[in-house]
């Protein structure tokens, strides 16, 4: 049984420019993608490389993905679904039966590229792993993702993006960055998924990587990454997690974010700033800013790093306290910028896509929804100069483009494909209208 398909209306929808039916050459015009991923870590990787200009072919069972089954939804989409599919062909194919395979394994032959998320074994059971399409296709680039890689002791667990951020020392290192400061928060799932996007994003420049080399060798190649393998390669925090020595007396471990100070203003509206308030330099900073450049010498909790780290807590509540006096962002702002400090204001996600600078440089780009709206969903973040590169087109129904992919790809006829569809080996759902 899959969820109800019935929709929920999106309101309130933010005013956002809306999204080109098609764009000029990018730098991937030609590549052709074979899709087989599902969720979030492949989809998005292959959302990179359509925006970049490549035909993505997204190829889905008859259930489909189960992202279609998501909430909100509208005209039978799911926002979700939109986010990572828009600009890709979609496809259905029942690969319990042997002509499905056949067919992919053709289209494979005459793919650049085939990404597939699954864990490892189960596209080489289905007759398209890729000792088997690189046969077929030598120039083939075979991208697999997988939660803990093709090979070793865990390479078989199931692997969402919660699991990876705990099992990489990213749950727990967001929560104890807060039990510093004497907060004790139970331990929590982080609100997004970042096993998968850093992982998308990897892939996405391996994929480009090896594109490049076959341009050279003429040969594709099978790249195997692992959501395990890019938190550890992300983290810029390892090599001082993994640096068992004590740092030099005077001095503050360096780049902890977690301890940069967040205030809030006299209108409610909260800040941060970048840089550790009990480091030498930022400190001097800080204290010039608040209109006390003698701060250290005054106070003796604030008189060098290690008193500062070790009064981290009231040194905070004294910032806060001169941060209250302003009475906005801008101005507080203004004087951190006099005294060479960065200042970010804590904007929702909606607050910084309806910003005059998201709209000025088409940030978020409203989507059709299939009806008369549209969705509002991240745009590329790229700029080329010589090439057009960004969210275009809609994101299709399952199997919408079994047809015209076919046709294109394999040049099948009419008859044939009516064969495939009548045998069940093409499967769709395009609600009628």
């Amino acid at each position: 049984m899959h969820p109800s398909d019935e929709d929920v209306p999106v309101t309130n929808r933010p005013p956002v420019p809306a999204a080109p039916s098609t764009r000029g050459p990018g730098p991937l015009d030609g590549v052709v993608v074979l899709d087989f991923s599902r969720v979030l870590s492949g989809p998005h990787c292959a959302r990179v490389l359509t925006d970049l200009g490549a035909d993505v072919v997204k190829i889905e069972p008859p259930e489909g993905d189960i992202t279609r089954y998501a909430y909100p939804r509208v005209n039978s989409l799911a926002t979700y679904f939109v986010q990572q599919n828009v600009g890709k062909r979609a496809i259905s194919v029942d690969l319990k039966q042997p002509a499905a395979v056949a067919l992919m394994q053709r289209l494979a032959e005459r793919a650049d590229v085939v990404l597939e998320n699954f864990r490892p074994g189960v596209m080489e059971r289905s007759g398209l792993g890729y000792a088997e399409l690189s046969r077929r296709n030598p120039r083939l680039v075979y991208a697999s993702i997988t939660g803990f890689g093709q090979t070793g002791p865990w390479r078989n667990r199931r692997a969402y993006a919660a699991v990876i951020q705990a099992e990489s020392g990213l749950t727990r290192s967001q929560i104890e960055s807060h039990r510093r400061r004497n907060v004790m928060l139970p331990y929590v799932n982080d609100e997004h998924s970042h096993g998968d996007v850093y992982t998308s994003l990897e892939a996405a420049t391996a994929i480009c990587a090896a594109l490049f080399r076959r341009s050279v060798t003429g040969r594709g190649q099978h790249i195997d990454i692992s959501m395990l393998d890019t938190l550890l390669a992300v983290n810029e925090h390892v090599q001082s997690e993994l640096w068992d020595d004590p740092v030099p007396a005077g001095f503050v471990r360096s780049y902890q974010p977690g301890d940069y100070v967040i205030l809030t203003v006299a209108d409610g509206t909260s800040v941060t700033i970048s840089g550790h308030p009990a480091e030498a330099g930022m400190f001097e900073r800080i204290a010039a800013a608040m209109g006390r450049p003698n701060l250290a010498d005054e106070d003796d909790r604030y008189a060098d790093p290690p008193t500062r780290l070790a009064h981290l807590g009231e040194l905070c509540d004294d910032i806060q306290a001169w941060a209250a006096t302003h009475p906005n962002s801008a101005s507080i702002e203004k004087v951190f910028e006099q005294n060479g400090i960065a200042m970010g204001v804590l904007r929702s996600v909606r607050e910084v896509a309806t910003s005059p600078w998201a709209v000025e440089r088409s940030s978020v780009m409203g989507v059709s929804d299939r009806g008369d709206g549209a969705v509002a969903v991240p745009n590329s973040p790229w700029r080329f100069s010589e090439s057009e590169v960004g969210v275009r087109g809609v994101a299709k129904y399952r199997g919408e483009d079994n047809r015209t992919v076919l046709s294109d790809l394999l040049g099948l006829s009419e008859e044939e494909l009516d064969a495939l569809e009548r045998e069940g080996v093409l499967t769709s759902r395009v609600p009628g209208r």
